[in-house]
Parts: C-alpha cells; sequence; structure tokens
C-alpha cells in the first residue's frame, strides 16, 4: 500500500492541513509520528507543536498521523491490514494465538506493569538480534514521557511500566531511521502509534521506515494530556517521581499512582477531563496493526494478555517459550468473549464519535 494526500484534499501545504484538521482541532494524540520527520514540528511536555510554516504540499505529516480524517481512517487501516497480508478480522484484529502470560525472570518483579511480558519480548529480540534497538516511552522531563532509544536489557528495564500520559515516542524512532544504520528496529507503542508506525513503514517516500522490523503494541482505553495529569496530580496532592501508574479493572473507578511516600487512588471522575479528546476517535482497543500486543489479563493480577497477530511476531514468541521465559496458559473461552465485547465497543464509540463530529 502507499499512502498520499488524499484525492479532493485542498492543494494548501501538508503542515497547515494537518495543523486545521489534527492540532488545531485538538485531536493530537501526540503519538509523535510527525515530529523528527518534519523540522517544522515539536513535541515538548507532552504537546506537539508548529512554531514555524512549511509550504510543500506534499509533505509526509499530513499521510501519517493517525488522527488525520482523510483518508477515511477505516479504509487507510484495512489498506494497510492488505498490505500486510492479514485480514482485518474485527473486533480484535488479526489473531493467530491468544494467551495469558508471565515472566519467569525473577529480577522482574516490581519493576514491570503486569506480567513482565513487553520487558521479556523486547530483551528477547535484542538478544536475538531480531532487532538492533528498541524504541520504547519513559518518564522524562517534570514527568511528562518521552521515546527513548534502548538496546541492552538494563535501558529497556529501566522503560518498564506504564505512564498512561501521551509520550511522543514515534519522535524517537524517526531520529533513528534518519541516521543510515541497517539494523531492524523495534517499536512498543500504543494502537494510535502502531497504526502510525504502519503508516511509516507503507509510505513511498519513506524507504527508510522499511527499517521497523516489530511492533509490539499495549491495549488501550484511553491517553491522558501529560500536562493535565500533572495537574490532578497536584491536585490530589502526589508529590515526588510516580514510580507505578495502573487503572485497576472495574468496579475500582480509580486512578492509582505510586511514588516513594505511597500509592494515592484518584477517583476517574476527576481524571476523565484531562483524557486527550483525540482518543475517543480510535476504534482500536488492541493495537490491531502490532506483530504482537499486550494487555492486562481480565480478572488475573500479575499476567498478561498476548495476541500473536504476525510471523514476526509468532518467531518471538515461539523463541520465549522455548527458553523457558515466559509461563503460558491458554486464556479462557470467557474472558475471550470480555475482550471481544469490550474491543467491539470500543469500535462503536469511535464510530459514533467520528458521525458527531461529521455532523457537527
Amino acid at each position: 500500500m502507499t499512502l498520499s494526500p488524499a484525492a479532493g484534499q485542498p492543494a494548501s501545504a501538508s503542515l497547515e492541513r494537518l495543523k486545521a484538521q489534527v492540532l488545531e482541532a485538538g485531536l493530537c494524540v501526540a503519538c509523535g509520528a510527525c515530529v523528527s520527520l518534519c523540522p517544522y514540528l515539536i513535541f515538548h511536555d507532552g504537546q506537539v507543536a508548529a512554531p514555524d510554516a512549511c509550504g510543500l504540499e506534499t509533505g509526509r505529516c499530513i499521510d501519517v498521523c493517525p488522527q488525520a480524517p482523510a483518508p477515511d481512517p477505516d479504509q487507510k487501516r484495512s489498506g494497510l491490514l492488505q498490505a500486510l497480508g492479514r485480514p482485518q478480522a474485527l473486533p480484535l484484529g488479526p489473531v493467530r494465538e491468544v494467551w495469558w502470560a508471565r515472566a519467569l525472570s525473577p529480577d522482574l518483579q516490581g519493576r514491570v506493569q503486569y506480567g513482565g511480558v513487553v520487558s521479556t519480548l523486547v530483551v528477547l529480540a535484542l538478544q536475538e538480534g531480531l532487532i538492533g534497538e528498541a524504541v520504547l516511552t519513559r518518564a522524562g522531563q517534570n514527568g511528562a514521557p518521552e521515546g527513548v532509544r534502548a538496546r541492552t536489557r538494563q535501558e529497556v528495564l529501566a522503560a518498564a511500566g506504564s505512564i498512561y500520559a501521551a509520550g511522543g515516542a514515534l519522535s524517537a524512532l524517526n531520529q533513528a531511521l534518519s541516521e543510515g544504520a541497517d539494523h531492524a528496529l523495534g517499536l512498543v507503542g500504543l494502537p494510535c502509534q502502531a497504526l502510525a508506525a504502519s503508516s511509516l513503514a507503507a509510505h513511498p517516500r519513506y524507504p527508510q521506515a522499511r527499517r521497523l522490523g516489530l511492533v509490539i503494541g499495549l491495549f488501550c482505553t484511553l491517553n491522558l494530556s501529560a500536562r493535565g495529569l500533572r495537574g490532578v496530580l497536584h491536585k490530589a496532592g502526589v508529590g515526588g517521581a510516580v514510580t507505578r501508574s495502573d487503572f485497576p479493572p472495574p468496579p475500582a473507578g480509580v486512578l492509582e499512582v505510586s511514588t516513594a511516600q505511597g500509592t494515592t487512588s484518584i477517583p476517574l471522575d476527576q481524571v476523565r477531563p484531562v483524557v486527550l479528546p483525540g482518543c475517543a476517535l480510535c476504534p482500536d482497543l488492541s493495537a490491531e496493526l502490532a506483530d504482537i500486543s499486550v494487555g492486562a489479563a481480565e480478572g488475573r493480577p500479575g499476567w498478561n494478555t498476548i495476541l500473536v497477530r504476525s510471523v514476526q511476531g509468532q518467531r518471538l514468541l515461539d523463541l520465549a517459550r522455548a527458553q523457558g521465559l515466559l509461563e503460558l496458559i491458554e486464556m479462557p473461552g470467557e474472558s475471550r468473549e470480555h475482550l471481544s465485547i469490550a474491543a467491539a465497543n470500543k469500535r462503536a464509540r469511535a464510530k459514533a464519535a467520528w458521525k458527531e463530529r461529521a455532523n457537527g
């Protein structure tokens, strides 16, 4: 599949269209796909900004943005899946295998979000030479997430855990792609970042992006403004560096935030106002364009759900199984059904949000 400016779009600068349709419309989810790709875009403190003008009509920024309204988002996803040779199997996307899993390495305890599967798989991909480095997300200045490039186990574990705020990690991917190396790159990202990464790799004027060799996707129901989250934490009296964040499953109804001083539970009604508005338009719960997707395991604390989607993802999981790095158990049918229902509900909400926006 090749990406190009959508038919019928005005012959205006690509950056101007991105600003009008996404940035100024309040729909940016700060995935970072346009940053470090375009010299006129920057990422700072959780936000993408365009401080200067660009007159290029064929810029790639609008083409790779996961929030651009044209081409039609559903058609874009189906076209990318077709280019990858995968079926568009709704509501979860293409799935080869489904597992519950947890890492068996004892040094991961207390350092990872749930079962440690993502960290284990990234380290394994590096050690086996499937990728030469991985683009991850970690807490940066003022706690706002940022993209980071990792080549060692220590660097991977330093970025373990979830932050639940927009981090612009794909800017680090673009930086890596600009350096002229030839090793394959890995990415751990949210559904919007998996979509954008696939768009980067499919773009006819971005051949460097073919180096993207592995995408590990993360389940996502919402993402927060980094600045807004900082305000929520301040109001809740949370001070110091956050060591862990989590949205426990229903009926908890809170965001749990841990620091050196302890854990604070913040009601969701105080968190929802800082959810990025663009997240309402995302139909993808489980990163359908990833090679392998990982999320929490329903009703099983300390475990992950794994959806294997591609040949690359299958190879990586088979290596982990052969080396005894993961404990795997088959996901019960009831839990898979619950996951499918949640995925279908997110798709329905996104469809309604797009329709409301079109009619608004």
